[in-house]
């Protein structure tokens, strides 16, 4: 900018317009080119960078896998055999209540239904710091055949609809999953912790929600078997990470676990982006500053271009010398006589020719057209006018001074 300012004052209008554009010109190609060569290069340090993340990334996935496949086998463990462990218990309290027994074998019994109840409590100790993923479930099938084994255990159950299947129909896999953990784990805690008590399973469905609700009737006292207190917060989460909720608690005497599930869950987990992806996005920034340098160099040569023009056409066209006015000056003429009807500036172009001694000189326009080089020289000497010319300048000669 500073350079600008000295070649116009030193040099004139068109040396500072000169001046002014090849500034630009090579302050703004230069940059647009090196924009373009430092986005070619970051695309390169992105693909080595994305290639160890993505490798990285393969690597924590493996042991990830093999974590929730040890952590789905102890947790199917934990509900499954734990099940089988809570049924066992109470056919053994059954057992234990029968008076037609005597009594060494109603002891008996008694100590092999405290020994499975720690068994029972064992296992659940030894999963419950593993962060479990479940395997799919059944369904509606596998709720039915769960109610069926704690019915033949002797407890009372009643399951509402009698067939679960048409209302789970049509819910994302991992939905039915859960409700199947969550019918085992409330129908556990009721034969561990509620003795004999009725429970009444219900599942319904409402708009794009699923209803789980166990209730556990009449429920007094203090619970019968030690829990380790894992089972259902577990299950919370689970239920949480699905989007759903889980409340349970006392409703008078009885014991409720209600569980309310979302039909489709919305996965908002959408993994690492892949290669090819991650190449498409690189490539597109890529030639996204290739074509801003492109438009951008052709936008500046199509400016400087406007700008010359436009100079050259206000240049003739506020510097033109009507022939009439040319033709009627005569030597000898003041200035100030004729001031008024000269035009309103003169050209600033060089035309080789010198002027004569003791003299200065003026050039103006020979017309309005910008593409037009002739001129005319009126050269004055104190004030009053000793000569005037038409530079004729559309020869081969740099300047020739016409009649």
């Amino acid at each position: 900018m500073a350079a600008v300012v000295a070649y116009a004052a030193t040099g004139g209008a068109d040396t500072a317009l000169a001046a002014a554009v090849g500034l630009g010109v090579l302050l703004w190609c230069p940059w647009l080119l090196g924009r373009w060569l430092r986005a070619r290069a970051a695309l390169g340090r992105a693909g080595w960078s994305f290639a160890a993340r993505w490798e990285e990334q393969a690597r924590i996935a493996e042991h990830d896998a093999r974590m929730r496949e040890r952590a789905r086998l102890a947790a199917d463990m934990h509900d499954v055999v734990g099940h089988d462990l809570a049924r066992a218990a109470l056919r053994l309290g059954g057992l234990e209540l029968d008076r037609t027994l005597p009594d060494t074998a109603r002891d008996a019994v008694g100590e092999a239904r405290a020994q499975v109840s720690a068994a029972a409590e064992h296992l659940a100790q030894a999963v419950s710091a593993l962060a479990a993923d479940r395997a799919p479930a059944s369904g509606g099938g596998e709720v039915e055949a769960i109610v069926e084994g704690v019915r033949a255990a002797g407890a009372e159950v009643e399951l509402v609809p009698a067939d679960p299947a048409p209302v789970l129909d049509g819910a994302a896999p991992a939905v039915p999953a859960l409700v199947v953990r969550v019918v085992r784990e409330g129908l556990t805690n009721a034969v561990k912790h509620a003795g004999g008590a009725p429970v009444e399973v219900s599942i319904a469905r409402r708009a794009d929600a699923l209803d789980v609700v166990l209730r556990t009737r009449g429920v007094t006292g203090r619970p019968t078997a030690p829990g380790a207190g894992h089972g259902l917060p577990a299950l919370a989460a689970d239920v949480g990470a699905l989007g759903g909720t889980l409340e349970h608690g006392r409703s008078a005497e009885d014991h409720l676990l209600a569980v309310r599930l979302p039909v489709r869950p919305v996965d908002g987990d959408a993994g690492p982006p892949t290669v090819e992806a991650a190449r498409r996005t690189a490539m597109g920034a890529v030639r996204r500053s290739r074509s801003t340098a492109v438009r951008g160099i052709a936008a500046a040569f199509a400016v400087s271009v406007l700008l010359v023009a436009g100079y050259r056409v206000a240049d003739a066209a506020t510097s033109v010398l009507p022939v009439a006015t040319f033709d009627a000056l005569t030597s000898g003429t003041a200035r100030s006589v004729v001031e008024a009807a000269l035009p309103l500036r003169t050209r600033t172009d060089g035309t080789g020719i010198p002027r004569p001694p003791g003299t200065w000189c003026e050039h103006y326009s020979a017309s309005a057209d910008p593409l037009s080089p002739d001129l005319h020289r009126l050269c004055w000497a104190d004030g009053v006018l000793v000569g005037k010319d038409l530079i004729v300048r559309s020869a081969t000669d740099p300047g020739t001074i016409g009649t």
